[in-house]
């Protein structure tokens, strides 16, 4: 239930459930006779959401995430084992036969890992459940399936599919790992989602070492069409907003909840999130 909850308040922080809920309050406004504060909100929130779905705006929104950790030398990283993070699925897919297929940003995750193997030929966890419990698969079957298609042998590949979130993908990843005597990790998941990811398994005690993927920001010079409104970058930027709100919110609640993780003799019991 407090999965759910948060999940649902988690809506109306970040675009676009934001930008409903600013528009909301302003007709409000309106109704009860507040014309100026309400046209101010109205002019505020037209003004934000031009904003989040221009490339400038949603580059200032990324840069600092995408930019936390830099791309590494695949050639000179060391660790012991890939872990992949999942980021959605997409059920019955008829391109799988029914079954579920990753979406785009999961399959550049994927495709990284991929060239990290090639280069060290480590063993690959994908981690990644059934979230909202409506999807036939786990997305870490998703995902093995993937790997296999594009020639990773399954003796490689371990699938962590109970995880909901990213703070349950660190804890249930250490606990499949730490069994094998793995502590040092190579983390894969898109690169503004890195910061959050570090964090989260660091503390739960890995040694990291961040592969970026999934590269949003374009790092080149703006041109006339960078300034219009565009779904993409709206959706760019409503993704930054999130690793925002998850970084807060792992600084201010979940460091604790890990801790106290850490501090059980039932170490299979399920966080609360």
């Amino acid at each position: 239930m407090l999965f759910i909850l948060s999940k649902t308040l988690g809506v109306f922080l970040v675009p676009p459930g934001l930008f409903v809920l600013l528009l909301f309050l302003s007709l409000l406004l309106f109704l009860i006779k507040k014309q100026k504060p309400g046209l101010i909100l109205l002019s505020l929130s037209l003004f934000f959401i031009y904003f989040v779905s221009i490339e400038p705006g949603k580059d200032l929104i990324l840069s600092p995430l995408e930019n936390a950790y830099p791309y590494p030398d695949l050639s000179e990283v060391k660790c012991q084992y890939i872990v992949v993070l999942g980021g959605g699925e997409i059920p019955h897919s008829p391109a799988e036969n029914g079954k579920a297929s990753v979406r785009p940003a999961v399959a550049k995750r994927l495709f990284e890992a991929f060239k990290l193997y090639r280069e060290k030929e480590l063993s690959i966890l994908v981690s990644g459940g059934n979230v909202y419990g409506i999807e036939a698969e786990s997305e870490a079957e998703a995902m093995a399936r993937f790997l296999k298609t594009i020639g990773i042998p399954d003796e490689k590949i371990t699938e962590e599919k109970e995880s909901r979130n990213t703070l349950e993908n660190g804890i249930f990843s250490y606990q499949i790992l730490e069994k094998k005597g793995v502590k040092n990790i190579c983390l894969v998941t898109s690169a503004y989602h890195m910061p959050r990811s570090v964090r989260i398994f660091r503390k739960v005690g890995f040694r990291v070492t961040p592969v970026p993927a999934d590269y949003r920001v374009y790092r080149e010079k703006y041109g006339w069409f960078s300034y219009m409104p565009k779904a993409d970058y709206l959706q760019d930027s409503m993704n930054g907003f999130r690793e925002y709100v998850g970084i807060l919110y792992f600084e201010l609640l979940q460091k604790r909840k890990i801790l106290k993780w850490r501090a059980r003799e039932d170490s299979n019991l399920r966080p609360t999130d």
